[in-house]
């Protein structure tokens, strides 16, 4: 049933109170988790909660839980920690002065299954004596819970036998991480929506590597925006930035330097001219573009620049009808392969990414029709046709993630005329999308409630 009026009004202002922002796509979600706050404190009215909200921390606290998603795994996204160990580490050690730390900074860290996952990381390269890890959080109770480094059998589903063997203690089904690795992470309060970044007199700046991952996709554009500059000067000379896939990308919100790669899209602070020539072998085989290519150039160069863009664009649309003619003869993987290697060429085409990932879909290669569409995502997190797909892609093995895709599809088609037809996705309507998108939901909020009853 659509929630109307005070509801949604009340979890705007509930929202501000406690320096949150929402996307469209959420307010009913979180107009239900407030409600459901309110009847379990027995607050009556939503004027008492405003009043209580700040002055009574342990409702506070309620209220963030219920309204933020905590879910979380120890080396969640391996495709980006390896990317983290096979380049941005070493590009990191080699400009690093001697004798000065690397710092890395966990941005949403909820329980500390990442920040701890990046200490295991550089203890497994010899690395973690040189590393100072931070970790921050909107939730007091779960920063409490991330200093005990403590975890159920669930929170190391991604962590084989041979990493739980050597960092941690198991006793009675759970898992103690080693006290040393604990020692090397700091945790501290953090509220992205109201706390000033960056913030030396705290330490919150000259980071080498930031992860804000699945924290951005839950914020509306005008918060993303200003988060992103924050980020961005939060960063040393050559800092790198990663987001999660399903984050909206944040090259159109701050002069980033931005690289796709096998882990996604991932953004770096611009280094100083005498710094890049030492760092570029490194990154030498990712694709890289700056946030605005033609920026600041002579008009003619201007002109030539976006020459060549349209007609990169009319080729990658040409290549991409070859590949969905091979996909209509029932022939996926030839279709599979026809994108890969067209990707190569044009990395940043949405489209490719999107028929690479149906035909993955179609060959039964769910993990890289999952890979595929989070590049979708990454490009444009507003194409309903991927996000459907990537949320169908999920509903088995992340069926939160699942949801939220399917919920920014659902908005997404909700947005335009029923009888628009879909982006990517030419045979079907907004209006159609929407229903499937609904089942789809509907499916996977019946099946959490079951296994939370």
């Amino acid at each position: 049933m659509t929630r109307h009026g005070p509801s949604l009004e009340l979890a705007e202002q509930v929202a501000g109170r406690v320096g949150l922002s929402f996307s469209a796509s959420r307010k009913e979600t979180v107009a239900s988790a407030i409600d459901r706050v309110m009847v379990r404190r027995g607050i009556g009215e939503g004027r008492l909660l405003l009043d209580r909200l700040g002055s009574d921390e342990d409702l506070t606290e309620d209220v963030i839980s219920a309204v933020t998603v905590a879910e979380t795994h120890f080396f969640r996204g391996p495709e980006q920690f390896e990317l983290i160990r096979q380049t941005i580490l070493p590009e990191l050690l080699r400009r690093r002065p001697e004798g000065s730390p690397l710092r890395i900074w966990s941005v949403g860290c909820a329980t500390g299954e990442e920040p701890y996952s990046l200490a295991i990381l550089c203890q497994e390269e010899g690395l973690l004596d040189g590393v100072r890890i931070d970790a921050a959080d909107i939730s007091r109770r779960a920063l409490a819970a991330a200093k005990t480094g403590d975890y159920g059998e669930w929170a190391l589903r991604n962590t084989g036998p041979r990493l739980r063997q050597r960092y941690f203690t198991s006793c009675e089904g759970r898992f103690r991480l080693n006290e040393r690795l604990r020692g090397q992470v700091d945790f501290a309060h953090l509220n992205l929506g109201t706390d000033a970044l960056p913030a030396p007199e705290k330490r919150l700046s000259e980071f080498d590597l930031i992860l804000c991952r699945n924290v951005l996709v839950y914020l509306e554009a005008s918060a993303v925006r200003r988060i992103a500059r924050q980020l961005l000067d939060c960063l040393s000379d050559g800092g790198w930035l990663l987001t999660a896939p399903t984050d909206p990308p944040l090259w159109k919100y701050a002069p980033f330097e931005t690289s796709i790669t096998p882990a996604g899209i991932v953004y770096r602070r611009i280094m100083a001219p005498d710094t890049r020539k030492s760092s570029t072998a490194c990154v030498a085989p990712v694709q890289r573009q700056t946030g605005n290519p033609v920026a600041g150039v002579p008009l003619a160069r201007a002109r030539a620049a976006a020459s060549r863009k349209t007609t990169g664009d009319d080729t990658a649309k040409a290549i991409a009808r070859q590949i969905r003619s091979r996909f209509d003869l029932g022939e996926p993987r030839e279709a599979a392969r026809l994108a890969a290697r067209a990707i190569e060429r044009h990395p940043l085409s949405a489209e490719l990414h999107f028929l690479e990932g149906v035909s993955r879909m179609a060959s039964g290669e769910t993990d890289a029709a999952k890979a595929a569409l989070r590049r979708v995502a990454y490009l444009d997190g507003k194409l309903a046709a991927a996000q459907f797909l990537l949320g169908v892609c999920l509903k088995d093995s992340d069926p939160r993630a699942a949801l939220r895709a399917l919920e920014n599809a659902l908005s997404s088609c909700l947005s335009r005329s029923p009888r628009e037809h879909v982006e990517l996705m030419p045979e079907a309507t907004a209006g159609h999308l929407a229903q499937r998108a609904r089942r789809e939901i509907a499916t996977i909020r019946q099946h959490l409630g079951s296994e939370a009853g």
